[in-house]
């Protein structure tokens, strides 16, 4: 089997470029060692040639342009994880709209067009980017009051953000999930246990190690990632005191860095499985 990797931009890897390829690699290693014929390739240098004889596309890539080219190639019969469709619903507008329509677990929240006259009156909050990915500490930002949530949106504004996010802050224990679709895989973290791209997790606190149902977070993530159409995914949630549990975001391909190894035997299996 012809294979082909894509490593996602540095870009959409802050502080995180390292721990993104190496989860890419290793099933590059493993996909090798069982006979296939690999080749992984940086987003910003892929062409079609890259990807015309591949059976298998394996892309961690967000460009326009790499999703453009991934479209096309599904449309042409090749298998590829995670789908440009499920990439693009992972744009926060996207996704925020995706799982209130879902009535998925998910944190109160509202799209706005930043030139709306935006609304809103429970504070502590978040302002997020809604277009894109996160890729500077100033896409997401905590919020205190509605002085300081009227400054951020005209910080965002003068970035050229055209739409925007407001969500409530959710006072908890911040969780980490890990998973991949069609595999028993879905791991979890406490978010306070590991190292953070931007040091937003700190708001939370130390986890206090609420009770909850574990049942139910497998069913809430897969759930959000089913309706997103994600293949390889993570995010995050939040359990409060009560051990109710609520999704605050969703991802393609996360680093797994602390759960490279059963990561990758998943991800390998996703790989190889006839979905015929």
């Amino acid at each position: 089997m012809n294979i082909i990797g894509i490593y996602r931009a540095s870009q959409f890897s802050p502080n995180m470029e390292d721990s993104d390829a190496a989860i890419l690699n290793v099933v590059a290693d493993n996909l090798m060692q069982s006979g296939h014929i690999v080749k992984c390739v940086h987003e910003e240098q892929l062409v079609k040639n890259d990807v015309n004889t591949a059976d298998v596309v394996l892309s961690m890539g967000r460009l326009a342009s790499t999703l453009d080219l991934l479209q096309e190639v599904e449309a042409e019969g090749v298998k590829v994880i995670n789908t440009s469709i499920a990439i693009r619903n992972c744009e926060r507008k996207q996704f925020t709209q995706i799982l209130i329509d879902e009535d998925v677990s998910f944190a109160h929240s509202r799209v706005f067009q930043s030139n709306d006259n935006i609304t809103w009156d429970a504070f502590p909050c978040w302002l997020k980017k809604g277009e894109g990915y996160a890729e500077v500490a100033a896409d997401v930002v905590f919020v205190r009051n509605a002085e300081e949530l009227a400054e951020k949106i005209d910080d965002m504004r003068r970035r050229g953000i055209s739409t925007l996010v407001v969500s409530e802050h959710l006072e908890g224990d911040l969780i980490k999930f890990y998973g991949v679709r069609g595999t028993p895989f879905i791991e979890w973290y406490y978010a306070s246990d590991r190292h953070s791209k931007f040091g937003l997790e700190a708001i939370n606190g130390p986890s206090h190690g609420y009770r909850f149902s574990e049942h139910e977070l497998i069913d809430i993530c897969s759930h959000a990632a089913a309706v997103v159409g994600l293949d390889i995914y993570g995010g995050d949630c939040v359990v409060n005191h009560h051990g109710m549990i609520q999704l605050i975001d969703i991802n393609d391909w996360p680093s797994f860095s602390r759960c490279r190894k059963q990561a990758t035997e998943m991800i390998t299996k996703l790989t190889l499985q006839d979905d015929k």
